[in-house]
Protein backbone atom coordinates (compact mmCIF):
# COMPACT_ATOMS: atom_id res chain seq x y z
CA UNK A 1 0.00 0.00 0.00
CA UNK A 2 2.59 2.70 0.76
CA UNK A 3 4.43 1.68 -2.19
CA UNK A 4 1.36 2.13 -4.41
CA UNK A 5 0.61 5.38 -2.77
CA UNK A 6 3.93 6.72 -2.88
CA UNK A 7 3.92 5.89 -6.67
CA UNK A 8 0.56 7.58 -6.82
CA UNK A 9 1.92 10.47 -5.07
CA UNK A 10 4.51 11.11 -7.64
CA UNK A 11 7.62 9.97 -5.66
CA UNK A 12 10.31 7.05 -7.42
CA UNK A 13 9.45 3.89 -5.40
CA UNK A 14 11.39 1.03 -4.50
CA UNK A 15 10.37 -2.04 -2.80
CA UNK A 16 12.71 -4.85 -1.21
CA UNK A 17 10.81 -8.03 -0.90
CA UNK A 18 12.63 -11.16 0.82
CA UNK A 19 9.95 -13.75 0.28
CA UNK A 20 9.06 -15.24 -3.60
CA UNK A 21 5.78 -13.76 -3.61
CA UNK A 22 4.55 -10.22 -2.35
CA UNK A 23 1.87 -9.87 0.21
CA UNK A 24 3.63 -10.24 3.89
CA UNK A 25 2.34 -12.37 6.64
CA UNK A 26 -1.11 -11.07 6.83
CA UNK A 27 -1.57 -12.44 3.04
CA UNK A 28 0.87 -16.24 3.17
CA UNK A 29 0.72 -17.01 6.73
CA UNK A 30 -2.22 -14.52 8.44
CA UNK A 31 -5.80 -12.78 7.66
CA UNK A 32 -6.37 -14.25 4.07
CA UNK A 33 -5.57 -18.30 4.51
CA UNK A 34 -6.94 -17.95 8.34
CA UNK A 35 -9.71 -16.45 6.55
CA UNK A 36 -10.49 -18.66 3.83
CA UNK A 37 -10.23 -22.10 6.71
CA UNK A 38 -12.77 -20.00 8.46
CA UNK A 39 -15.22 -19.88 5.67
CA UNK A 40 -14.30 -23.61 4.76
CA UNK A 41 -15.49 -24.39 8.56
CA UNK A 42 -19.06 -22.37 8.46
CA UNK A 43 -19.57 -23.60 5.06
CA UNK A 44 -19.24 -26.93 6.63
CA UNK A 45 -21.27 -26.15 9.74
CA UNK A 46 -23.87 -24.92 7.42
CA UNK A 47 -24.04 -28.36 5.66
CA UNK A 48 -24.15 -30.35 8.83
CA UNK A 49 -27.26 -28.23 9.05
CA UNK A 50 -28.86 -28.63 5.98
CA UNK A 51 -31.77 -31.20 6.61
CA UNK A 52 -33.09 -28.01 8.46
CA UNK A 53 -32.83 -26.18 5.42
CA UNK A 54 -34.44 -28.88 3.23
CA UNK A 55 -30.67 -29.35 1.78
CA UNK A 56 -30.17 -33.19 1.85
CA UNK A 57 -26.76 -34.28 1.67
CA UNK A 58 -25.51 -37.65 1.20
CA UNK A 59 -21.95 -39.21 2.83
CA UNK A 60 -21.35 -35.73 4.47
CA UNK A 61 -17.63 -34.99 5.17
CA UNK A 62 -14.84 -32.13 5.42
CA UNK A 63 -11.45 -33.21 3.77
CA UNK A 64 -8.93 -29.92 4.70
CA UNK A 65 -6.34 -30.87 2.08
CA UNK A 66 -9.08 -29.46 -0.12
CA UNK A 67 -9.73 -26.97 2.12
CA UNK A 68 -6.15 -25.86 2.07
CA UNK A 69 -5.52 -26.37 -1.67
CA UNK A 70 -8.38 -23.81 -2.32
CA UNK A 71 -6.42 -21.55 0.41
CA UNK A 72 -3.50 -22.20 -1.72
CA UNK A 73 -5.11 -20.91 -4.96
CA UNK A 74 -6.97 -17.83 -3.50
CA UNK A 75 -3.41 -17.19 -1.47
CA UNK A 76 -1.21 -17.08 -5.14
CA UNK A 77 -4.21 -15.40 -6.92
CA UNK A 78 -4.43 -12.38 -4.38
CA UNK A 79 -0.58 -12.19 -4.65
CA UNK A 80 -0.06 -11.98 -8.56
CA UNK A 81 -2.68 -9.42 -7.86
CA UNK A 82 -0.51 -7.36 -5.72
CA UNK A 83 2.12 -8.11 -8.64
CA UNK A 84 0.00 -6.67 -10.99
CA UNK A 85 -0.59 -3.62 -8.92
CA UNK A 86 2.88 -2.84 -8.32
CA UNK A 87 4.13 -2.99 -12.15
CA UNK A 88 1.25 -1.25 -12.83
CA UNK A 89 2.24 1.63 -10.49
CA UNK A 90 5.49 1.51 -11.73
CA UNK A 91 7.31 0.36 -8.15
CA UNK A 92 10.42 -1.25 -9.09
CA UNK A 93 10.57 -4.38 -6.93
CA UNK A 94 14.13 -6.24 -5.46
CA UNK A 95 14.17 -9.64 -4.41
CA UNK A 96 16.44 -9.61 -1.16
CA UNK A 97 16.93 -8.80 2.64
CA UNK A 98 17.32 -5.35 3.21
CA UNK A 99 19.14 -3.81 6.31
CA UNK A 100 20.32 -0.04 6.88
CA UNK A 101 23.89 0.76 6.20
CA UNK A 102 23.51 3.77 7.06
CA UNK A 103 20.79 6.89 6.85
CA UNK A 104 19.72 6.76 3.15
CA UNK A 105 21.42 3.62 2.30
CA UNK A 106 19.70 0.03 2.07
CA UNK A 107 21.91 -3.13 2.03
CA UNK A 108 20.09 -5.55 -0.17
CA UNK A 109 21.17 -9.27 -0.06
CA UNK A 110 19.74 -11.31 -2.47
CA UNK A 111 20.60 -14.37 -4.87
CA UNK A 112 22.45 -12.29 -6.73
CA UNK A 113 25.12 -10.87 -3.72
CA UNK A 114 24.59 -7.61 -2.18
CA UNK A 115 23.72 -4.15 -3.67
CA UNK A 116 23.30 -0.59 -2.30
CA UNK A 117 20.30 1.15 -2.78
CA UNK A 118 20.33 4.85 -1.96
CA UNK A 119 17.18 6.91 -1.09
CA UNK A 120 16.22 10.32 0.56
CA UNK A 121 13.55 8.65 2.81
CA UNK A 122 13.00 5.14 3.55
CA UNK A 123 9.73 3.56 5.45
CA UNK A 124 10.47 0.55 7.28
CA UNK A 125 8.08 -2.27 7.06
CA UNK A 126 9.26 -5.83 8.07
CA UNK A 127 6.34 -6.33 9.89
CA UNK A 128 6.31 -9.36 13.01
CA UNK A 129 6.92 -12.71 13.55
CA UNK A 130 5.57 -15.65 16.06
CA UNK A 131 6.43 -14.37 19.99
CA UNK A 132 7.33 -17.64 21.18
CA UNK A 133 7.62 -18.84 25.42
CA UNK A 134 10.87 -20.16 26.92
CA UNK A 135 10.03 -23.77 27.14
CA UNK A 136 7.34 -23.81 24.57
CA UNK A 137 9.18 -23.30 21.24
CA UNK A 138 7.51 -24.84 18.28
CA UNK A 139 9.37 -27.76 16.57
CA UNK A 140 7.33 -27.48 13.43
CA UNK A 141 5.57 -30.57 13.89
CA UNK A 142 3.23 -31.62 16.98
CA UNK A 143 4.42 -28.32 18.67
CA UNK A 144 3.68 -25.73 15.91
CA UNK A 145 2.89 -22.08 15.11
CA UNK A 146 0.40 -20.29 12.96
CA UNK A 147 2.05 -21.07 9.90
CA UNK A 148 2.53 -25.06 10.30
CA UNK A 149 -1.41 -25.48 11.29
CA UNK A 150 -2.01 -23.19 8.07
CA UNK A 151 0.11 -26.70 6.56
CA UNK A 152 -2.25 -29.50 8.17
CA UNK A 153 -3.87 -31.95 5.56
CA UNK A 154 -5.89 -33.42 8.50
CA UNK A 155 -7.77 -32.50 11.07
CA UNK A 156 -5.84 -33.61 14.40
CA UNK A 157 -8.21 -35.35 16.78
CA UNK A 158 -7.48 -33.24 19.60
CA UNK A 159 -5.55 -29.56 20.00
CA UNK A 160 -3.96 -27.51 22.77
CA UNK A 161 -4.32 -24.08 22.07
CA UNK A 162 -2.21 -21.63 24.07
CA UNK A 163 -2.83 -18.18 23.98
CA UNK A 164 -6.89 -16.91 23.54
CA UNK A 165 -5.88 -13.66 21.43
CA UNK A 166 -7.60 -13.19 17.85
CA UNK A 167 -4.93 -15.54 16.51
CA UNK A 168 -5.62 -18.34 19.41
CA UNK A 169 -9.48 -18.25 19.01
CA UNK A 170 -9.91 -17.80 15.43
CA UNK A 171 -7.95 -21.16 14.71
CA UNK A 172 -9.31 -22.51 17.80
CA UNK A 173 -12.62 -22.26 16.55
CA UNK A 174 -11.95 -23.44 13.24
CA UNK A 175 -10.00 -26.64 14.33
CA UNK A 176 -13.30 -27.43 16.71
CA UNK A 177 -15.76 -26.77 14.09
CA UNK A 178 -13.79 -29.30 11.62
CA UNK A 179 -14.25 -31.60 14.16
CA UNK A 180 -11.18 -31.38 16.82
CA UNK A 181 -11.15 -31.64 20.64
CA UNK A 182 -9.98 -28.20 21.25
CA UNK A 183 -8.88 -27.11 24.75
CA UNK A 184 -7.76 -23.18 24.94
CA UNK A 185 -5.44 -22.10 28.30
CA UNK A 186 -5.19 -18.52 28.39
CA UNK A 187 -2.92 -16.98 31.54
CA UNK A 188 -5.21 -13.58 31.81
CA UNK A 189 -8.60 -13.60 33.11
CA UNK A 190 -10.51 -13.96 30.23
CA UNK A 191 -10.18 -14.52 26.55
CA UNK A 192 -10.19 -11.89 24.05
CA UNK A 193 -8.54 -9.84 26.23
CA UNK A 194 -8.55 -6.34 24.24
CA UNK A 195 -12.19 -6.42 23.58
CA UNK A 196 -15.31 -5.57 25.75
CA UNK A 197 -15.31 -7.85 28.93
CA UNK A 198 -18.97 -8.21 28.07
CA UNK A 199 -18.01 -9.66 24.63
CA UNK A 200 -15.14 -11.88 25.22
CA UNK A 201 -17.45 -13.41 28.37
CA UNK A 202 -20.55 -14.27 25.40
CA UNK A 203 -18.03 -15.45 23.25
CA UNK A 204 -16.52 -17.82 26.18
CA UNK A 205 -20.31 -19.07 26.75
CA UNK A 206 -20.88 -19.83 23.12
CA UNK A 207 -18.12 -21.66 22.41
CA UNK A 208 -17.84 -23.64 25.21
CA UNK A 209 -21.54 -24.94 24.25
CA UNK A 210 -19.90 -26.16 20.94
CA UNK A 211 -17.85 -27.91 22.77
CA UNK A 212 -14.13 -26.24 23.16
CA UNK A 213 -12.55 -25.96 26.96
CA UNK A 214 -11.12 -22.87 27.92
CA UNK A 215 -8.88 -22.52 31.01
CA UNK A 216 -8.21 -19.15 32.13
CA UNK A 217 -6.10 -17.57 34.25
CA UNK A 218 -3.60 -20.62 33.77
CA UNK A 219 -0.99 -21.87 32.14
CA UNK A 220 1.20 -24.05 30.74
CA UNK A 221 4.27 -25.17 32.45
CA UNK A 222 5.51 -27.76 29.92
CA UNK A 223 5.31 -29.25 26.68
CA UNK A 224 6.60 -32.20 25.46
CA UNK A 225 6.93 -33.40 21.86
CA UNK A 226 5.79 -37.53 21.32
CA UNK A 227 6.60 -39.56 18.32
CA UNK A 228 2.46 -39.25 18.28
CA UNK A 229 1.32 -36.13 19.86
CA UNK A 230 2.51 -33.54 23.05
CA UNK A 231 2.13 -33.79 26.43
CA UNK A 232 1.01 -31.01 28.19
CA UNK A 233 0.87 -29.96 31.73
CA UNK A 234 -1.20 -27.19 33.24
CA UNK A 235 -1.17 -24.97 36.25
CA UNK A 236 -4.91 -24.05 36.83
CA UNK A 237 -6.38 -20.40 38.10
CA UNK A 238 -6.40 -22.42 41.60
CA UNK A 239 -2.94 -23.98 41.62
CA UNK A 240 -3.82 -27.24 40.70
CA UNK A 241 -2.06 -29.40 38.42
CA UNK A 242 -3.09 -31.12 35.28
CA UNK A 243 -1.46 -33.24 32.42
CA UNK A 244 -2.52 -33.70 29.19
CA UNK A 245 -2.47 -34.97 26.11
CA UNK A 246 -3.28 -34.09 22.76
CA UNK A 247 -2.12 -34.63 18.96
CA UNK A 248 -0.83 -31.27 18.10
CA UNK A 249 -0.42 -27.71 20.37
CA UNK A 250 -0.75 -24.45 18.59
CA UNK A 251 1.40 -21.54 20.27
CA UNK A 252 -0.32 -18.37 20.02
CA UNK A 253 0.82 -16.43 22.63
CA UNK A 254 1.27 -13.03 20.41
CA UNK A 255 3.39 -11.56 17.75
CA UNK A 256 7.11 -9.99 18.35
CA UNK A 257 8.69 -6.80 16.19
CA UNK A 258 10.65 -7.97 13.27
CA UNK A 259 13.17 -5.50 13.76
CA UNK A 260 16.37 -7.76 14.06
CA UNK A 261 19.24 -7.06 12.17
CA UNK A 262 17.92 -3.93 10.58
CA UNK A 263 20.76 -2.13 10.87
CA UNK A 264 18.74 0.10 13.26
CA UNK A 265 21.38 1.14 15.95
CA UNK A 266 24.08 1.63 12.92
CA UNK A 267 21.89 4.34 11.47
CA UNK A 268 20.59 5.72 14.58
CA UNK A 269 17.07 4.63 14.86
CA UNK A 270 15.96 4.58 18.44
CA UNK A 271 13.70 1.59 19.53
CA UNK A 272 11.97 0.47 22.77
CA UNK A 273 11.11 -3.27 23.68
CA UNK A 274 11.58 -4.18 20.03
CA UNK A 275 9.43 -1.74 18.33
CA UNK A 276 10.36 1.37 16.58
CA UNK A 277 9.07 4.63 17.84
CA UNK A 278 7.24 7.62 15.36
CA UNK A 279 5.13 10.40 15.48
CA UNK A 280 2.03 11.41 13.72
CA UNK A 281 3.50 11.26 10.27
CA UNK A 282 5.43 7.87 10.98
CA UNK A 283 8.89 9.53 10.97
CA UNK A 284 11.55 7.60 13.67
CA UNK A 285 13.59 9.90 15.18
CA UNK A 286 16.30 10.00 12.47
CA UNK A 287 15.37 11.86 9.29
CA UNK A 288 14.69 10.93 6.37
CA UNK A 289 13.09 7.11 7.73
CA UNK A 290 9.78 5.91 8.33
CA UNK A 291 8.63 3.33 10.19
CA UNK A 292 4.58 1.19 9.90
CA UNK A 293 3.04 -1.64 10.88
CA UNK A 294 3.82 -4.17 13.27
CA UNK A 295 7.49 -2.87 14.39
CA UNK A 296 5.91 0.49 15.26
CA UNK A 297 3.97 0.40 18.66
CA UNK A 298 0.42 0.52 17.91
CA UNK A 299 -2.65 -2.29 16.98
CA UNK A 300 -0.75 -5.14 14.70
CA UNK A 301 -3.53 -5.22 12.38
CA UNK A 302 -2.83 -5.51 8.49
CA UNK A 303 -5.79 -2.47 7.45
CA UNK A 304 -4.08 -0.15 10.22
CA UNK A 305 -0.74 -0.76 8.68
CA UNK A 306 -1.82 -0.11 5.44
CA UNK A 307 -3.05 3.60 6.50
CA UNK A 308 -0.03 4.29 8.61
CA UNK A 309 1.84 3.06 5.13
CA UNK A 310 -0.51 5.60 3.27
CA UNK A 311 0.64 8.41 6.09
CA UNK A 312 3.98 7.67 5.95
CA UNK A 313 4.40 8.78 2.14
CA UNK A 314 2.12 11.04 2.19
CA UNK A 315 4.77 12.84 4.99
CA UNK A 316 7.11 12.18 2.06
CA UNK A 317 5.63 13.68 -0.63
CA UNK A 318 3.07 16.51 1.18
CA UNK A 319 5.23 17.54 3.77
CA UNK A 320 2.54 16.19 6.53
CA UNK A 321 0.07 13.15 6.58
CA UNK A 322 -3.63 12.97 7.49
CA UNK A 323 -3.31 12.25 10.84
CA UNK A 324 -4.83 9.22 12.08
CA UNK A 325 -6.87 8.45 14.66
CA UNK A 326 -6.33 5.31 17.01
CA UNK A 327 -9.41 4.97 18.89
CA UNK A 328 -10.96 4.43 15.24
CA UNK A 329 -9.53 1.28 14.73
CA UNK A 330 -11.90 -1.82 13.87
CA UNK A 331 -10.78 -4.54 15.07
CA UNK A 332 -12.27 -8.43 13.98
CA UNK A 333 -12.14 -11.99 15.02
CA UNK A 334 -13.09 -14.27 12.60
CA UNK A 335 -14.45 -16.75 14.79
CA UNK A 336 -17.64 -18.43 15.39
CA UNK A 337 -19.79 -16.07 15.74
CA UNK A 338 -17.86 -13.46 14.56
CA UNK A 339 -16.49 -10.81 16.99
CA UNK A 340 -16.22 -7.22 16.02
CA UNK A 341 -15.64 -3.26 17.70
CA UNK A 342 -14.30 -0.06 17.06
CA UNK A 343 -13.40 2.56 19.61
CA UNK A 344 -13.47 2.71 23.84
CA UNK A 345 -14.86 -0.53 25.48
CA UNK A 346 -17.29 0.27 28.41
CA UNK A 347 -14.16 0.14 31.30
CA UNK A 348 -11.84 2.42 29.33
CA UNK A 349 -14.68 5.25 28.74
CA UNK A 350 -14.90 5.33 32.04
CA UNK A 351 -11.28 5.29 32.75
CA UNK A 352 -11.23 8.45 30.41
CA UNK A 353 -13.93 10.00 32.59
CA UNK A 354 -16.90 9.74 30.28
CA UNK A 355 -20.59 9.02 32.05
CA UNK A 356 -21.13 6.17 30.26
CA UNK A 357 -24.61 4.48 29.33
CA UNK A 358 -24.71 1.51 27.65
CA UNK A 359 -28.10 0.25 24.85
CA UNK A 360 -27.92 -3.83 23.99
CA UNK A 361 -29.85 -5.44 21.35
CA UNK A 362 -29.66 -9.33 20.83
CA UNK A 363 -29.24 -11.20 17.40
CA UNK A 364 -32.16 -13.17 19.27
CA UNK A 365 -34.66 -11.00 18.36
CA UNK A 366 -33.23 -10.34 14.49
CA UNK A 367 -35.53 -11.28 11.56
CA UNK A 368 -32.65 -12.22 9.13
CA UNK A 369 -30.20 -14.06 12.11
CA UNK A 370 -33.19 -16.18 12.43
CA UNK A 371 -33.42 -16.83 8.95
CA UNK A 372 -29.83 -17.31 8.82
CA UNK A 373 -29.78 -19.54 11.59
CA UNK A 374 -26.99 -17.79 13.47
CA UNK A 375 -28.92 -15.50 16.67
CA UNK A 376 -26.55 -15.55 19.42
CA UNK A 377 -24.49 -12.51 20.26
CA UNK A 378 -25.71 -9.19 20.59
CA UNK A 379 -25.23 -5.50 19.56
CA UNK A 380 -23.70 -3.25 22.38
CA UNK A 381 -23.52 0.58 22.11
CA UNK A 382 -21.41 2.64 24.10
CA UNK A 383 -22.11 6.31 24.50
CA UNK A 384 -21.50 9.59 26.29
CA UNK A 385 -24.72 10.47 28.76
CA UNK A 386 -26.42 13.62 28.23
CA UNK A 387 -25.31 13.84 24.70
CA UNK A 388 -25.74 10.38 23.39
CA UNK A 389 -22.49 11.03 21.71
CA UNK A 390 -21.44 7.04 20.37
CA UNK A 391 -17.99 6.19 22.01
CA UNK A 392 -17.83 2.20 20.63
CA UNK A 393 -19.68 -0.29 18.98
CA UNK A 394 -19.07 -3.87 19.96
CA UNK A 395 -20.64 -6.70 18.41
CA UNK A 396 -20.91 -10.87 18.37
CA UNK A 397 -22.77 -12.25 15.86
CA UNK A 398 -23.73 -13.05 11.97
CA UNK A 399 -21.65 -11.05 10.25
CA UNK A 400 -20.57 -8.22 12.05
CA UNK A 401 -17.09 -7.87 10.67
CA UNK A 402 -18.61 -6.28 7.64
CA UNK A 403 -21.53 -4.22 10.21
CA UNK A 404 -18.67 -2.77 12.07
CA UNK A 405 -17.76 -0.39 9.49
CA UNK A 406 -21.23 1.40 10.08
CA UNK A 407 -20.29 2.04 13.45
CA UNK A 408 -16.70 3.13 12.67
CA UNK A 409 -18.45 5.65 10.17
CA UNK A 410 -20.80 6.65 13.09
CA UNK A 411 -18.27 7.27 15.47
CA UNK A 412 -16.03 9.19 12.94
CA UNK A 413 -18.83 11.38 12.15
CA UNK A 414 -19.73 11.84 15.85
CA UNK A 415 -22.66 10.52 15.62
CA UNK A 416 -25.14 9.78 18.77
CA UNK A 417 -28.00 7.41 19.47
CA UNK A 418 -30.15 9.70 18.15
CA UNK A 419 -28.64 10.16 14.91
CA UNK A 420 -28.60 6.65 14.33
CA UNK A 421 -32.02 5.20 16.15
CA UNK A 422 -33.09 8.06 13.24
CA UNK A 423 -31.22 6.25 10.19
CA UNK A 424 -33.53 4.21 8.34
CA UNK A 425 -32.32 0.53 8.00
CA UNK A 426 -33.29 -1.66 5.72
CA UNK A 427 -35.49 -5.20 6.56
CA UNK A 428 -34.61 -7.79 6.99
CA UNK A 429 -31.32 -7.06 7.22
CA UNK A 430 -28.85 -7.81 10.43
CA UNK A 431 -27.64 -4.54 10.77
CA UNK A 432 -31.23 -3.37 12.46
CA UNK A 433 -29.28 -4.28 15.36
CA UNK A 434 -27.43 -1.40 15.49
CA UNK A 435 -30.39 0.67 14.87
CA UNK A 436 -32.00 -1.01 17.40
CA UNK A 437 -29.27 -0.61 20.78
CA UNK A 438 -29.50 2.70 19.50
CA UNK A 439 -33.02 3.37 20.31
CA UNK A 440 -32.07 1.26 23.43
CA UNK A 441 -30.25 4.50 24.19
CA UNK A 442 -32.18 6.97 22.70
CA UNK A 443 -35.54 6.20 23.41
CA UNK A 444 -35.24 4.44 26.14
CA UNK A 445 -36.10 1.11 24.93
CA UNK A 446 -36.10 -1.14 21.79
CA UNK A 447 -38.97 -1.63 19.49
CA UNK A 448 -38.47 -5.73 18.89
CA UNK A 449 -37.64 -6.51 22.61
Amino acid sequence: MAAIRGSQLGLRVALVEPYARFGGTCLHQGCVPTKALAEAARLYRQALKGKEYGVLCADLRFDLALARARKERLVKKLSAGIEFLLKKNRVDTIRGSGRLGAPGVVEVRGEEGMREIRARHIVIATGSENKNLPGLEPDGRNIISHKEILELDRVPGSLLVVGAGSIGIEFASILSLFGSRVTVVEMLPRILPLEDPEISRELQKILTRQGIRFLTGARVERLEAWEEGVHAEIVDAEGKQEKIEVDKALIAVGRSPSTRDLGLEQAGVETKEGFIPVDGDMRTNVAGIYAIGDVVPTPALAHLASHEGMAAVEAIARGRATPINYDLVPACTFCHPKVASVGLTEPEAARRGFDVVVGRFPFAAVSLATILGENSGFVKIVSEKGNGRILGVHMIGPHVTELISEGTAIIGLRGSAADVSALIHPHPTLSEGLMEAARALYAGAAIHI
